[in-house]
């Protein structure tokens, strides 16, 4: 089917594969959670350009995503199929990012919507490209499954801490300026004289500063993966040249793992992106712990990196289902079942560190998610290989990041039509016992 490994992965790659996760963690993590700020308050976009900027956004980069995949299965160089990919959307991708959060000097309101639609849309389309050739990446790393289960052991790993980083980044560089995450138009920063709070161009330095770290970083990682993981190619002859090739289409649709994993991605993506939009809420507004929601959601981010190497070694003692069923039942639903009985009234004085103690163990549970359902994957792929004789990676990744921006998108459009329907409800009741 493959030719063998000419040698066995070291720590090195794994080292590196880890480090190429970040970039796309940390550069989106940023954007979901800080660009919205910026946008509004910095760059003084109004609601509805920002309405366009980011529906346009979301839209072509997930048609990007779907067809990518094709394109970079197609791909066959003397320095490979994967790397010239990751190789040349690196450099543009890191360019975009970093003007991205860059403020021009244009006082239309239509020139700064063309502005931030060229680097935004340009951003999500060009690091689809990045992100499928490095999926793909562990497929053609080696052929040993335990290897395979290693590489995305540090993949997930890494793209946790990315998350993490992002908002070290940001939280760092805004102290450092002595500037406040998002800017108060009621202080010009002076006033005869005094200052009275940072002023917009600072707001505009701080940002500019953390794009150009996690930029750096994006280059860096990404040359990581070129340069330290190995790209195995594989002997079999290339079946098709179509970018679209009509035959493998009907051979996803006819794999019934394909669209079981498809299914189970999708769902597990549901859940766990709506869990994380509305916990920074439950958090700051039904607990009343603005001040612990960062270090919160660190302990539990924290937790997810260690648990995942613990979990490589279980899913080899007792396999993948065995795993998904106890990361499930025994730590997330205990963890969600945590946040929503909790109350002050119940607890007291202990709310806070039972809050602490459930985001820990909820950590362990979402660390198990990641690197379940990525080697879950990796099988699904060598399954569809053995029956078909097609060896069409990118195509699966590209697909499965399709997925994975609907159920983002699906999340937060429920998550806000909820808050919207709860706060009407709740206002309606609030006029019927004031009257």
């Amino acid at each position: 089917m493959s030719g063998q490994n000419a040698k066995p992965l070291r720590f090195w790659n794994n080292l590196c594969y880890g480090l190429a996760g970040i970039p796309t963690s940390l550069s989106f993590n940023a954007i979901n959670f800080f660009f919205s700020v910026f946008i509004l308050e910095v760059a003084e976009i109004t609601p509805a350009h920002n309405s366009i900027l980011t529906t346009s956004a979301i839209v072509l980069s997930s048609a990007a995503n779907f067809f990518v995949g094709f394109l970079v299965n197609t791909t066959n160089t003397r320095w490979g199929k994967l790397k010239p990919w990751i190789l040349f959307s690196t450099f543009p991708s890191a360019a975009c990012y970093f003007f991205l959060w860059f403020s021009p000097g244009v006082v239309s309101p239509a020139g700064k919507l063309v502005w931030y639609l060229i680097f935004y849309v340009g951003f999500r389309v060009v690091s689809t490209g990045y992100s499928v050739a490095r999926d793909s990446l562990v497929m053609f790393a080696s052929h040993e499954p335990r290897e395979r289960d290693t590489l995305i052991t540090y993949s997930s790993a890494f793209q946790i801490a990315g998350i993490i980083l992002s908002a070290l980044i940001q939280q760092g560089t805004f102290a450092l300026f002595h500037a406040d995450l998002g800017y108060d138009p009621c202080s010009n920063g002076t006033l005869n004289g005094t200052d009275h709070g940072p002023s917009r161009d600072t707001e505009k330095t701080a940002y500019m500063v953390a794009a150009a770290v996690g930029t750096g970083l994006f280059v860096l990682c990404g040359l990581a993966a070129v340069f330290g993981v190995p790209e195995r190619k594989d002997i079999r002859k290339q079946q098709q040249s179509s970018c679209f090739p009509v035959a493998d289409i009907k051979a996803l649709v006819r794999h019934r793992p394909f669209l079981m994993m498809l299914v189970i991605k999708a769902f597990l993506e549901l859940g766990i992106n709506t869990k994380q939009i509305n916990s920074a809420l439950l958090m700051q507004y039904t607990f009343n712990i603005s001040d612990q929601v960062f270090y919160v959601i660190f302990l539990y981010m924290a937790s997810a990196v260690v648990a995942i190497f613990v979990w490589n070694l279980v899913i080899r003692r007792i396999g993948r289902k065995k795993v998904i069923f106890l990361g499930i039942l025994v730590f997330l639903l205990p963890h969600n079942a945590a946040l929503l009985i909790a109350t002050e009234d119940l607890l007291g004085t202990a709310l806070l560190p039972v809050i602490f103690v459930a985001a820990a163990w909820g950590g362990i549970g979402e660390g198990c998610m990641y690197i379940v359902q990525s080697v879950m994957c990796t099988d699904v792929i060598d399954d569809f290989t053995l029956k078909t004789d097609r060896k069409i990676a990118s195509i699966f990744y590209a697909i499965f990041g399709f997925v994975t921006g609907v159920m983002d998108a699906i999340a937060g459009a429920f998550s806000n039509w909820i808050l919207q329907y709860v706060g009407c409800f709740l206002f309606v009741l609030l006029l019927r016992e004031g009257g």
